[in-house]
């Protein structure tokens, strides 16, 4: 009866039946205390189960089997193995059963992988002869422990065996390699396949994916027969995940037109593609997609969705995400204070790590970062200390390289650069090139050639091939108008075959994303763009404005330097944003990198005089330009 109420998951019969055994004195008979295992265990119940077993006067190898599988099928590895060890020191002889559930179990988790491997050697020492199901989870470990050596031993005795028939067992070796570094091995077994499945596939292009390798990965997607929900998430979050994010909302568009329905898996990549790119309108699509086809919004969705939403410029539907989340864990409130600094809303970026800290969850590393972001980007240099000393001092958290990091681009850019370089002179750890390179950017941002010049000496001393640093310095001596120094540092970057990244934005027009260089004039509008350049000039002068030709990197005369500030690419897509956009519709712009002041000035007198609100996304921070203003306030 015990039996048949396990088989049909009846957890009240069963309960009322362990009743009646007690009642007529049965409870202590041993096979009747298996069978009450048993029951438990397949109804969910295994602690119940694990009462039964911590009562019995006598226990033999199914009593313990029928634990150990319980806990194995329970999704509790850690509890399986304890049980398992257990039984070997009490010198009870464990039989390929509970041997199998165990690897398998142990398999599935990292840290248990080795235990796996272990127990494998128990069912060998024993003269077992391992099944193919054993095999299947060994193999499992070795690939989740990159051990080559214990998984081509599995390879052999799979071959031994005759078990490479089975399809299971083939697609677990071809991950196996590809995890080990041998991907010629992996596709080798999988052309032999002569029963090539989904799954085959999809573990291939995982492997693949992996490596690194894109091309063959895109290739190997195109010719699968027939794909599956996971060959589609593997290449869009391969894609995102490769910085090819217009390619990853590309292929989630297919997925769509093909009537795959998404999942969770699917919607955090093509959010973390929408991000990136700064898109809102895609950004609103993929929220109302989730919300429409009534997809599970968990923890790391929501978090992905916050992330997105602040990434494109759009705080408030961020936070509406975040206070919609029901469980928020330590990245959840990172996003959301994130958001706060991109916007410049630092005090509200220090609220919610006071409440945060109000609901008990302790932050770490990674939050601290983002706060300390928040302070810099609001120039709350006061606060940032206070912060940045009760990281050890309150929780307990030693500051690494990135915190210091942040702590001189706090100082930097409220113009404390003596205070910087003392701050990074006194760091328990050498600084990298990229805290000398943040304070580099903090010279170039208040003019300081002098200190300028120490950090780059620094900086060529610990990373001579960091171009991008001489890049900057370039720059630094050309808004200065040290001419010769500038070609002094060019020539050296010439001999070392560096180029300067050219100035590339982005702006979202319904639907479509509209790239523009710096000085490029092949866009299909462009005799449109010039016009209402030509207008914004006129209106700008007559408003007061002169343009700061100091960032004009260039040793020309001043009437091409004009041209040149002119057709910087952020102007351009603003420009083009008022012809293509209704009025009131705010104009975003993404940034490959830091807007010039000159841009800066222009942006805010165009919000003003037009009336439309601007938002730029640079490679530093988030500006929204409403009616003449910043949210930056000059910090950054």
């Amino acid at each position: 009866v015990l039996s048949a109420c396990a088989k049909v998951g009846a957890y009240s019969e069963g309960i009322q039946f362990h009743g009646f055994l007690v009642k007529m004195g049965l409870e202590e008979d041993v096979f009747v205390e298996n069978s009450l295992i048993h029951f438990y265990a397949e109804c969910e119940e295994i602690e119940y189960g694990r009462k039964v077993f911590d009562k019995m006067l006598e226990r033999n190898v199914v009593s313990w089997t029928s634990l150990i599988c319980g806990y194995a099928r329970r999704d509790c590895p850690k509890e399986a193995v304890s049980m398992f060890f257990e039984m070997v020191d009490e010198g009870v002889i464990p039989n390929s059963v509970t041997m199998v559930c165990v690897i398998s179990a142990c398999s599935k988790l990292q840290d248990l992988a080795q235990e796996a491997l272990g127990i494998l050697h128990q069912v060998l020492v024993q003269d077992l002869k391992p099944d193919r199901v054993t095999m299947l989870s060994s193999i499992s470990a070795c690939a989740q422990l990159g051990d080559i050596i214990c998984g081509k031993w599995c390879h052999s005795y799979v071959l031994r065996n005759g078990f490479e028939g089975w399809d299971s067992i083939s697609n677990a070796l071809i991950d196996m390699y590809m995890k080990c570094g041998k991907q010629e091995i992996a596709c080798r077994i999988f052309y032999l396949m002569s029963n090539k499945t989904v799954v085959s596939w999809n573990s291939l292009i995982a492997g693949v994916v992996r490596n690194g390798d894109m091309e063959s990965a895109l290739k190997l997607f195109k010719e699968m027969p027939e794909s599956d929900l996971v060959s589609w998430n593997t290449m869009i979050g391969a894609l995102v995940q490769e910085s090819m994010f217009e390619e990853a909302i590309q292929l989630f568009r297919v997925m769509q037109s093909e009537g795959i329905k998404a999942d969770r898996v699917t919607m955090v990549a093509a959010a973390s593609a929408c991000g990136y790119l700064g898109a809102l309108d895609l950004a609103k699509w993929t929220y109302n997609y989730i919300e429409k086809n009534g997809i599970d919004c968990d923890m790391r969705l929501g978090t992905t969705l916050v992330d997105m939403f602040a990434r494109c410029g759009c705080p408030q539907s961020a936070m509406q995400v975040f206070k919609k989340m029901v469980e928020r864990d330590v990245s959840a409130w990172t996003a959301a204070i994130g958001a706060m600094a991109m916007e410049g809303n630092s005090g509200r970026a220090i609220e919610l790590f006071n409440e945060m800290l109000q609901q008990g969850l302790k932050p770490d590393g990674v939050l601290f970062a983002g706060l300390l972001t928040a302070c810099s980007h609001g120039g709350l240099v006061e606060q940032g200390w206070h912060i940045f000393r009760s990281m050890k001092e309150v929780h307990g958290i030693c500051p690494n390289i990135v915190h210091y990091g942040c702590m001189v681009d706090l100082l930097g850019r409220a113009g404390m650069l003596g205070e910087a370089l003392e701050f990074i002179k006194s760091m328990p750890i050498e600084a990298n090139d990229v805290i000398w390179g943040s304070l580099l950017a903090a010279c170039r941002m208040h003019k300081n050639v002098d200190i300028a010049t120490y950090v780059a000496e620094r900086i060529t001393e610990s990373s001579p091939a960091k171009s991008g640093i001489h890049v900057l310095l370039s720059n630094i001596y050309a808004s200065a108008g040290i001419w010769a120094n500038v070609s002094k540092v060019r020539l050296q970057l010439k001999e070392k075959g560096v180029h300067k990244v050219p100035g590339s934005s982005s702006i979202e027009v319904n639907g479509s994303i509209h790239e523009f260089t710096s000085g490029d004039e092949s866009h299909p509008e462009m005799t449109h763009i010039a016009q209402i350049l030509n207008e914004i000039r006129c209106r700008l002068k007559d408003a007061g404005h002169v343009p700061d030709l100091s960032n004009v990197l260039l040793d020309v005369d001043e009437k091409e330097k004009e041209f040149l500030l002119s057709h910087h690419s952020e102007k351009l897509a603003m420009a083009f944003g008022l012809i293509s956009t209704g009025q009131g519709t705010p104009i975003r712009v993404v940034k490959n990198l830091r807007m010039c002041s000159d841009c800066h000035s222009f942006a805010k007198l165009v919000s003003k005089i037009y009336g439309r609100e601007i938002i730029v996304r640079d490679n530093n921070r988030f500006h929204f330009f409403h009616g003449g203003s910043c949210s930056c306030r000059g910090y950054w």
